[in-house]
C-alpha cells in the first residue's frame, strides 16, 4: 500500500508551506534576538487569528464541490487542490501578521512570531496536512452528491 504520487505531491506543498513558518520564526530568532513578551492583546489577537483561521479552514473543507460519477483522481483532486491551497495560505496567515506586528513593536522580539507559530503549525498538521483524516474529509465533501469516490483510498493506495 504505497501513496498515491498525487498524494505524496500534495504532501509536499503543505510541507513546504509548514516549513516556511517554522523557517521564519528561526530566522526571526536572529533578526530580533530579544526575549521579550509582546503586550497582551498581540498575543490576544495572534492566538486569536490561529483559532479563527483554524475554524475557518474547517469550514473550507465543505466548500469542495462534488465530484460527478465516474471521476477521475485528477479531476477529483482538481477539485480539492484550489480549496487545500487556501487553506494553507489562510493557516500561514497569523504568522505573517505576527511579523508584522513584531516589526511595529517598541521592543522587537522573535517571542512574538513564535507565539503565533507554534500553535499555527500544529494546527496545520492536525487540520491541513492530508493525512488520512483530513483526506476523508475531503472525500465527504466529494461524495455529498451521492457519488462514493473512495478519494482517501486511492491517495492512500488502498484502491
Amino acid at each position: 500500500m504505497k501513496p498515491s504520487n498525487e498524494l505524496m505531491t500534495l504532501r509536499m506543498i503543505s510541507g513546504a508551506f509548514i516549513g516556511a513558518i517554522a523557517i521564519i520564526a528561526a530566522i526571526m530568532v536572529v533578526v530580533a534576538p530579544e526575549t521579550v513578551l509582546p503586550e497582551p492583546w498581540v498575543i490576544a489577537v495572534l492566538l486569536g487569528l490561529v483559532a479563527a483561521g483554524a475554524v475557518f479552514s474547517l469550514v473550507l473543507v465543505q466548500q469542495v464541490p462534488a465530484a460527478s460519477p465516474g471521476s477521475t483522481l485528477q479531476q477529483l483532486l482538481a477539485r480539492v487542490q484550489s480549496t487545500h491551497m487556501l487553506r494553507l495560505a489562510v493557516g500561514e496567515a497569523p504568522v505573517i501578521l505576527a511579523v508584522v506586528l513584531m516589526f511595529l513593536a517598541d521592543e522587537p522580539s522573535w517571542v512574538t512570531v513564535a507565539i503565533a507559530a507554534v500553535p499555527t503549525i500544529i494546527v496545520m498538521l492536525l487540520l491541513v496536512f492530508p493525512h488520512e483524516g483530513v483526506l476523508r474529509r475531503y472525500q465527504k465533501a466529494l461524495d455529498a452528491g451521492g457519488v462514493n469516490t473512495r478519494f482517501a483510498d486511492r491517495l492512500l493506495g488502498r484502491a
